[in-house]
């Protein structure tokens, strides 16, 4: 029997209004205006909170920590169709973006971006997480998934830098530095590569795995390996399969690190069996046993798709994974910035100033200067308080064909490449992606624009995402809040009646009686009167 994979993507975004007086707007309003905007232009109802919103598409929007915008799309059953629904509401939000602030007479534009790390110096990093129903023993899960989940950073790493390093350290995901744990239940500090958190936002029998150790990609062909490969991980352990069995790391998160660490693809690291594996290695196995329950007749009909578009990318990364330079977003990222930096001998050469830049950083931490900006002509004057570690690294630097007058050269550089990081999944015409897209320069569509546009106000055609979507439509009522919409149901406040989504492949609409307990009512404000 087929397993019946459902699946969908939480992203959050980083949200910046520049005001016409050249500065800032403060973020936490302008998340909350945003917000606001939404709720008076969609076709929407509250949830059940009622801070945030369920759309007539079935996708959940609200603002979550940090004061970042997030878009929840609906369950899905095709990856194909979580790449629309993810895509759609990049648009969506955009369209916000750019009304908001057309709007505003202090506002003179409104930023959006992808990106899921802060370069200014906050150590902040926020998420893009997956969501994966399933229905074995929790506790089975995480030995199957880990090896997949650490090494599939190869086609699914959003690229960039390494934002706890002084210098320059491209990484294939910067994400990966923040997750100092194999397994946690923490989302928020002690991440862990896999989240523990069961919130099933289902009937019982039903569980759902929340993953956060991903990230926001722009690549089309990307978002679809990463939720296609995962969802038929998911789906074999749900068949009785053990996909990970022989593939168990010794150290998951140095594994993690090493592979994020290399553009190359080639780092191998131990695993429990003794034997060292490289992350194409344990991908190839993963794939093997698919293609296998596939055609057994244990994954869905898009497995085998999926599966051909597995093993060629795979194919790709152990040619050349630099041939992936016009469709993974990490190996875009690696040629574009190789090129910005003057061509592979100084890209090259960041690494020696990085380590330079790093000692020089360690040396001034043990002086009155520790909290200091200073300048490059300070540090390299006469009156330096780290002279003895510049004489120190002079050597290193003349060995490596480098000297002392490149060092702001570097500086100025890293500032250009993190800017550019972050414009990289920059919402609408500025995003250095989208120029790239515009011009013919990528190869990573895997959906036609139409397919897109639809998803903005037309649910998926399958599951309880469809009823819910429906149903939105046809209540949303923007003089009062009579409706209340979560991921198990909606609430008819006047009536004291519920539409039961609590099954996730729900197919007919079922209107029950409500009786909620008091501390509930309350929070839907629901008097119980039959009058709202």
């Amino acid at each position: 029997m087929r397993v019946r994979p459902l699946f969908g993507v939480e992203t959050e975004y980083a949200i910046t209004g520049l005001l016409h007086s050249g500065k800032t707007a403060p973020t936490d309003a302008l998340a909350a205006r945003f917000l606001e905007r939404a709720r008076h232009e969609l076709a929407s109802l509250p949830d059940e909170g009622g801070s945030g919103l369920f759309l007539e598409n079935g996708s959940r929007l609200y603002v979550d920590s940090g004061s970042h915008p997030e878009l929840a799309t609906p369950e899905c059953t095709h990856p194909w169709d979580a790449v629309r629904f993810v895509r759609a509401g990049d648009r969506l939000m955009a369209g916000l973006a750019e009304r908001l602030a057309k709007g505003d007479a202090e506002l003179r534009d409104v930023l959006l971006f992808r990106g899921n790390v802060d370069y200014a110096g906050s150590g902040a990093t926020w998420g893009c997480h997956e969501s994966y129903l399933y229905r074995s023993e929790p506790g089975f899960l995480p030995q199957q998934l880990i090896p997949h989940l650490v090494s599939r950073v190869i086609y699914t790493g959003a690229g960039g830098f390494n934002p706890q390093s002084p210098g320059l350290e491209f990484m294939l995901s910067p994400r990966a530095v923040y997750l100092p744990h194999a397994i946690s239940r923490d989302s928020t500090c002690s991440r862990g590569i896999f989240h523990t958190k069961d919130e099933p936002l289902a009937a019982s029998g039903y569980h759902r795995l929340h993953v956060i150790c991903g990230e926001s990609l722009c690549s089309e062909r990307a978002l679809l390996l990463k939720l296609g490969t995962t969802a038929l991980v998911v789906a074999m352990v749900d068949a009785g399969q053990r996909p990970g069995e022989g593939l168990q790391l010794v150290a998951p998160v140095h594994a993690l690190r090493r592979f994020a660490a290399d553009p190359r693809c080639k780092a191998r690291v131990p695993l429990s069996n003794g034997r060292l594996s490289s992350a194409l290695e344990i991908q190839r196995r993963y794939l093997e046993q698919a293609e296998s329950c596939y055609a057994r007749g244990l994954l869905p009909a898009w497995a085998g798709t999926i599966c051909r578009q597995w093993r060629s990318m795979l194919r790709l990364l152990g040619e050349a994974p630099a041939s992936g330079e016009r469709t993974l977003d990490w190996a875009i990222k690696h040629t574009l910035y190789a090129h910005w930096a003057g061509g592979q001998r100084q890209w090259e050469a960041l690494a020696h100033w990085t380590e330079v830049l790093t000692q020089l950083r360690a040396a001034l931490a043990g002086t009155e200067y520790k909290d200091r900006t200073v300048t490059v002509d300070f540090v390299l004057g006469a009156t330096s308080p780290v002279a003895s570690e510049v004489r120190r690294l002079t050597p290193f630097l003349v060995d490596n064909g480098l000297d002392w007058s490149g060092l702001g050269r570097f500086l100025t550089l890293r500032a250009q490449l993190l800017e550019a990081d972050t414009r990289f999944g920059q919402l609408g015409a500025g995003g250095i992606f989208a120029a790239l897209d515009r011009e013919g320069r990528l190869t990573h569509r895997v959906l036609h624009r139409a397919q897109i546009q639809r998803a903005l106000s037309e649910p998926p055609s399958a599951g309880r995402a469809r009823l819910r979507g429906e149903w939105v439509r046809r209540l949303q009522c923007k003089a009062i809040v009579r409706y209340r919409c979560g991921w198990t149901g909606i609430w008819d406040c006047a009536r004291g009646r519920q539409l039961d989504l609590s099954d996730p492949f729900a197919s007919e609409v079922a209107w029950r009686g409500w009786a909620p307990e008091p501390d509930v009512a309350a929070s839907f404000g629901w008097t119980g009167t039959g009058v709202l």
